[in-house]
């Protein structure tokens, strides 16, 4: 028990000061691009009904829930994605808004996953929902606001996986495998798992015509995008079902060019996801430098009907902590801009305990002007907070004594210029400002 009060829950983590503020960062920058989009935010629980949150979810992804039963002997879990309690919200609460309603949520979710690189049991995502239009326009929209999300952070060479899951559905439901079987398959298409899936496919008695034409399409590898679709279209033209899904990918895809993004398509007809409530386009976002996706989404026009009423939409979800751990492997001596933390940091130093009040409301009066200050409250030296202050990164250091308390003075020590000297208390502010180096 001891040693259990020195350690984090294993998959959790601390996050230190530099780690938190560039995930501050990246959702920082989720909210700017949400409300750039007309995106509303909302909050939901991080604790949900069992039966909510495993409806849609997929097979493996329910046996890495954290479930419990709560004091009332209800049973519940730690939501391990967003989607569905948007759903649960939308139908529920928000029924009689007008269509469409686009909603933003961020926050922490949790998976019983094996710890390793750039995945954790509890992470953070921001999130974005288009619910009500079934346009591709829509489609477009959720790849736009992906990308936005991803320009502003500065990352770069980033690529997105793009599918779609109506062409594979289309192919097996023609074959008459029904919604759990298709799902079996959908999971190990998620691994990666092509043969698997494909000797799953075969003990199920499928026609010797849709093996081959699923093998066909796994076997598409080709990086312009255009001649991997077009291979597509030759391959399920006799699934009527398969050859729509084709068709309206190929024409997400052309808005989106239209649109004049400018991020690398890789279209992959094996791509799957493990979400089972995906009925329509899908991606996921990689960087070159990491092999596990910083984000994705997709189409799900079916997860409101299990509320009772049937509502098209789309969506999308980043992960703040992969993205934030593929900026520090891009740019390892970034940090983030001083407009959103700020450049100037002032220690107030009292030489003694007679110009503490002094000290304090030059303090006041520093942060009234919207200026980060810290009050020293070590009791420490001059020259011990002084070598302290330069250790911590504090850009200006103002020292009280009783000679500056009786002429109502302060000094200023600018600790990036190793300069100092001495100011009216009413003109410290404008010289803080004017030492910034911008």
């Amino acid at each position: 028990m001891t040693s259990n009060l020195k350690r984090t829950v294993r998959g959790m983590r601390d996050l230190l000061p530099d780690e938190t503020e560039l995930l501050r960062f990246v959702e920082l920058k989720a909210r700017s691009i949400a409300r750039l989009y007309g995106y509303r935010e909302v909050i939901t629980p991080v604790i949900e009904h069992y039966d909510l949150l495993a409806a849609k979810i997929g097979e493996e992804n329910r046996k890495r829930m954290y479930i419990f039963e709560d004091l009332g002997g209800r049973k519940v879990a730690l939501r391990p994605e967003f989607t569905a309690s948007i759903a649960r919200l939308v139908t529920t609460k928000m029924a009689t808004y007008p269509k469409p309603i686009r909603l933003f949520s961020t926050g922490s979710l949790y998976r019983y996953d094996e710890p390793q690189f750039g995945r954790y049991r509890e992470f953070w995502q921001a999130n974005y929902e288009l619910i009500g239009s079934s346009k591709p326009e829509a489609d477009v929209e959720v790849l736009s606001v992906s990308e936005s999300l991803l320009k502003e952070t500065g990352l770069k060479n980033y690529y997105f996986k793009i599918g779609h899951v109506g062409v594979l559905r289309g192919i097996l439901s023609s074959e008459g495998l029904d919604d759990s079987q298709q799902n079996h398959i959908m999971q190990l298409l998620d691994k990666k798992m092509w043969n698997n899936a494909l000797k799953i496919v075969r003990k199920l008695g499928v026609s010797k015509e849709c093996l081959k034409t699923l093998e066909a399409l796994f076997e598409i590898k080709d990086k312009d995008w255009r001649r991997v679709l077009n291979e597509m279209k030759s391959r399920v033209k006799r699934y009527e079902d398969a050859l729509t899904a084709v068709e309206n990918l190929e024409n997400i895809l052309n808005l989106t060019i239209e649109e004049n993004v400018t991020f690398q398509i890789r279209l992959e007809p094996g791509f799957a996801r493990g979400l089972e409530y995906y009925t329509g386009m899908i991606f996921e976002i990689y960087v070159p430098e990491m092999n596990v996706a910083l984000g994705g989404g997709g189409r799900y026009d079916k997860l409101l009907e299990i509320f009772g009423e049937s509502t098209p939409a789309a969506g999308f979800a980043l992960g703040i902590d992969r993205t934030a751990l593929a900026i520090n492997i891009q740019r390892p001596y970034w940090k983030p801009p001083n407009s959103f933390y700020e450049d100037v940091r002032v220690l107030v130093l009292p030489v003694d305990d007679s110009v503490k009040g002094y000290a304090l409301k030059v303090s006041s009066k520093l942060r009234n002007e919207k200026i980060s200050v810290e009050m020293e409250v070590m009791g420490r030296t001059v020259s011990r907070a002084l070598s302290d202050a330069a250790r911590r990164g504090i850009t200006h250091v103002i020292i009280v004594g009783p000679r500056e308390l009786e002429r109502n003075e302060v000094v200023l020590r600018d600790m990036r210029r190793k300069e100092q000297k001495t100011l009216k208390i009413d003109a410290v502010v404008k010289a803080v400002k004017e030492t910034t180096v911008k």
